[in-house]
């Protein structure tokens, strides 16, 4: 419920709602991070879905960036640097990566709106907890093949339309084929923004925990059913 709805049901104070929830919010957070959410391979094997063993088995992550908007800042450069130009407005930018079988495994700290997915991988972390032969399923804005050689990880997604030429039969295959395994992907955030405090403005009373939030979020939908039987 908004922070001003609970404020009259209890009878307290908006700015009282406000430090409940970021006490409790920080709390779960440091409960949370103490778990290693990042599954070892042989767990992701384990419960991978049968649709990944037969044509990805080495899929150890499924990645995509989403954005959650927030209060317009005060400050002039904060809402040049916020501002994001896919979503019109001003956001923060998280990337959020699931295993095989639907388990939000990764969760990136919030950046700006206006970085871009390339950069966003790159600051996150992901790549250093991925190993020799892993391979990671994304959309086409993640054009990170040259970030992942490095690290012996292969990148598996949709094919690109060349400029004035019609798409090849091979190619129409290969993108819907990994368009219904992302699908889990798009299930998983989609679980995430049903959150009440996540669906509207982040407000500027949380921005101190917004990355705690948003953590908190993720983690709790791993609660909910399995996204894939």
């Amino acid at each position: 419920m908004p922070e001003m709805d609970a404020a009259n049901r209890f009878g307290i104070s908006q700015a009282s709602v406000s430090r409940i929830t970021n006490t409790w919010i920080n709390f779960m957070y440091r409960s949370f991070k103490s778990i290693e959410t990042f599954p070892p391979w042989h767990i992701v094997k384990k419960y991978m879905p049968e649709s990944f063993k037969k044509d990805y088995p080495n899929t150890r992550i499924i990645i995509d960036a989403t954005e959650f908007p927030i209060e317009r800042p005060s400050s002039l450069l904060t809402q040049a640097c916020t501002f994001s130009p896919y979503k019109n407005t001003n956001t923060i930018k998280v990337l959020i990566g699931v295993t095989p079988s639907g388990a939000i495994s990764f969760v990136s700290e919030a950046y700006e709106g206006s970085i871009s997915d390339r950069k966003l991988v790159e600051v996150s972390g992901l790549l250093e907890k991925l190993e020799p032969g892993d391979e990671i399923m994304a959309d086409k804005g993640f054009t990170i093949q040259d970030l992942l050689i490095p690290y012996g990880v292969r990148l598996n997604m949709p094919p690109f339309l060349s400029a004035n030429s019609q798409m090849a039969a091979s190619d129409v295959f290969l993108m819907k084929k990994i368009a219904r395994l992302r699908v889990h992907m798009e299930r998983a955030i989609g679980r995430v923004k049903e959150f009440r405090i996540l669906r509207d403005e982040i407000p500027t009373s949380v921005w101190d925990c917004a990355n705690h939030l948003i953590y908190v979020c993720c983690m709790l939908c791993n609660f909910g059913p399995p996204l894939v039987c």
